[in-house]
């Protein structure tokens, strides 16, 4: 039967043949190494950027450090005075007023001092929204904002409302253990 074939008829059928073959062999064998070249790549990829944030470790340790020296000095007033120091100003600034500043409120074990503060401002909506922001951002390694709340008075002798904010902060020490 090959012998009744001309040449153009075995040249395709070579040709159909090796494209068969080749997608064969890709199907059962290529596409598994073009996957795993794939995932190769991404992984060195990962590696490689894991090398390079490795080596930012130490300054992110020292900065870190530096961000404990200066607010947590083993008292437990300076969250508190930091805190207050920094709302009295914006609140001097922004044309609001600073209606409640805290006592110290503190929790300590034999491992963790925390300490709560409570502050009450009044104003306007921009601005004490602005002082959360500020306070979430700027702050967010000297105490957590665990609670904000908004609320509204109204002044029966002078039918005007006014806006308050309450602030609870809380920040925490882990105490250093002395070994002997």
């Amino acid at each position: 039967m090959l012998n009744k074939l001309n040449y153009n008829q075995k040249c395709m059928g070579l040709f159909l043949g090796l494209i068969l073959f080749l997608f064969i062999g890709y199907k059962f064998s290529f596409s598994d190494t073009f996957v795993l070249k794939t995932e190769i790549a991404e992984k060195e990829e990962k590696l490689s950027w894991l090398k390079e944030k490795e080596k930012e470790l130490p300054q992110l340790k020292a900065k870190m450090a530096e961000f404990e020296k200066a607010y947590a000095k083993g008292d437990s007033l300076a969250v508190r005075d930091k805190l207050t120091a920094f709302i009295s100003e914006f609140a001097e600034q922004r044309a609001c007023l600073v209606t409640e500043i805290p006592s110290n409120s503190s929790f300590k074990n034999d491992n963790l001092n925390v300490q709560t503060n409570t502050f009450t401002i009044k104003g306007g909506f921009h601005e004490l929204l602005t002082l959360l922001n500020y306070l979430e951002s700027d702050y967010k390694y000297v105490a957590k904002i665990m609670s904000a709340k908004f609320y509204t008075i109204t002044d029966l002798q002078a039918k005007k409302k006014s806006l308050y904010l309450t602030i609870i902060t809380q920040s925490f020490e882990q105490k250093a253990h002395e070994n002997n």
